[in-house]
């Protein structure tokens, strides 16, 4: 079957030269006045989209039984996996935020479902988790080297003495305030967890997939319509709220 993020890119890449010259343009303008710092972060080789984690027997072992009773989006994860699917490839085939990704590959990697090598000083797998909210601000920076223990541990304090004076100022400030991180910085990486937030929509036309047979066609479909039913629950609760904070009756 024919990867959707595959023919995504392939679109891409058969555009006229002089468009892609223009995207080419743009884009590393955007990149250097957005992530000029961020990219100092993670090599771009080491992204968590690139990541291929594999399912541990545990894991295979639940994708068959399934006794956790977990949500949908774990089992399809799992299977996306060991159909040798990256984070990239799931996201868009899914059409699932980046941060969905993270955050079932974050609680995957807690239920030993799926296996990163040492994974707790891995800077990539410290990506996920802060896209994901597992980890703040300040441990974040932690694990990829961008401040150390001591540092972190002093704004600890530091944070700790401002909220006993009634002052309840963010990490991320008092990062700033310490001069361990830079405005730049900070705008980066708040950057970063509201653009893996975003959906992108691929209006690459699904139907052009070639599937090898008549079941991975109909898997698709079924997956498709799982998500149109989430976000149209989403949708539902989104104007519930919404009229619950203006007052409206039904």
């Amino acid at each position: 079957m024919q990867k959707t993020s595959d023919l995504f890119l392939q679109n891409i890449k058969n555009l006229p030269i002089w468009v892609k010259q223009v995207i080419t343009k743009e884009l590393s303008d955007d990149l250097t006045k957005k992530l000029n710092e961020f990219t100092q972060l993670t090599q771009i080789n080491d992204l968590f989209q690139y990541m291929c984690p594999k399912v541990s027997f545990k894991g295979k072992q639940e994708l068959q039984q399934r006794e956790m009773k977990l949500s949908d989006g774990y089992y399809i994860f799992m299977q996306d996996l060991m159909d040798g699917s990256n984070i990239f490839e799931i996201t868009i085939k899914n059409n699932w935020a980046l941060s969905d990704s993270a955050k079932i590959f974050t609680r995957l990697l807690e239920l030993d479902f799926i296996l990163v090598p040492d994974f707790k000083n891995n800077a990539t797998v410290a990506v996920a988790m802060f896209i994901a909210g597992k980890i703040k601000t300040g441990e974040f920076l932690k694990r990829i080297k961008k401040i150390d223990v001591l540092q972190l541990e002093q704004a600890i304090r530091y944070q700790k003495e401002l909220n006993s004076e009634g002052h309840h100022i963010k990490m991320a400030s008092i990062l700033i305030k310490m001069g361990f991180i830079t405005d730049k910085g900070l705008d980066s990486l708040l950057l970063l967890k509201e653009e893996a937030r975003r959906r992108l929509s691929v209006n690459i036309g699904l139907t052009s997939i070639k599937y090898d047979d008549e079941l991975q066609e109909q898997d698709q479909i079924s997956r498709m319509q799982r998500e149109i039913a989430r976000l149209e629950n989403e949708n539902n609760i989104m104007k519930k709220r919404l009229k619950k904070m203006l007052n409206i009756n039904e």
